[in-house]
């Protein structure tokens, strides 16, 4: 399928270029020694078609005996030879730059998850090839594979609102992993905004009913009334909370 594998190669080549672009490596040079301490689109393009084709092998049944819960946890190994010429800048920012792209292919097919969506990076010493393993947060806590039917799962409502005064409802379900602030297609709120990454933070339901912001590790920090988040800290939201997320400001008006 000529088309597919040129869209794919399309898609890998704007993947390369925004990680090479964002640690400052440059784009234009093939034979500058940073571009060398890359992977190239074509081994870009190969990543992203093994982590899609991860995602469709390890699909499992949902409550309803339909196979569209997709594995959240995502482990890239490299060979060797490649993960010795990368540095640990660039690999950091391509499995940022692979969880967006994870995550848009599974929203796009309306997969769900079971937890945030999460690219590592490692080495495998034997491989001869990039591997790619999925798997579920669910394996991890050793809990059931797949998720148990919860008819009152409780649900919540958090209202923003920008400093333009434009309103945004975001749905939260308990049983459910957190919903995405980015410029991805499919997040939960989608915000057009250059100082924003694809997938800049998080927002989730616990079980006790708390709802709590994370930063995704995005280029231009989140912080939470002054106070900057840390990768992957969780904090409560509350009701008169400031959030500002890149450079755009949020105020929490309503949590029910």
């Amino acid at each position: 399928m000529p088309e597919e594998k040129d869209n794919l190669l399309d898609r890998a080549e704007s993947l390369a270029r925004r990680v090479l672009e964002r640690v400052g490596a440059r784009v234009d040079d093939r034979k500058s020694s940073s571009y060398q301490q890359t992977l190239s689109p074509r081994e870009v393009g190969e990543v992203t078609s093994k982590l899609e084709k991860a995602v469709d092998a390890n699909l499992r049944d949902d409550a309803n005996g339909v196979k569209r819960v997709a594995p959240n946890l995502f482990q890239v190994l490299f060979p060797y030879e490649v993960a010795s010429r990368l540095n640990s800048t660039y690999v950091a920012t391509l499995a940022d730059e692979l969880r967006a792209t994870v995550f848009e292919y599974i929203n796009n097919r309306r997969y769900e998850t079971q937890g945030e969506v999460k690219v590592t990076s490692g080495q495998d010493l034997f491989a001869k090839t990039t591997l790619v393993k999925a798997s579920f947060e669910s394996e991890q806590k050793g809990e059931a594979a797949t998720r148990s039917s919860k008819s009152e799962c409780a649900t919540r409502v958090v209202s923003l609102t920008t400093d333009d005064g434009e309103a945004f409802h975001i749905v939260l379900k308990g049983g459910q992993g957190p919903v995405y602030v980015g410029r991805a297609s499919g997040v939960a709120l989608k915000i057009d905004d250059p100082s924003i990454s694809r997938l800049h933070c998080s927002l989730a339901l616990r079980q006790n009913g708390e709802v709590v912001i994370a930063d995704l590790g995005s280029s231009n920090g989140t912080t939470l009334n002054d106070e900057s988040l840390d990768t992957q800290q969780g904090r409560a939201l509350k009701p008169g909370d400031r959030v500002v997320v890149g450079n755009v400001g949020l105020k929490v008006s309503e949590i029910n």
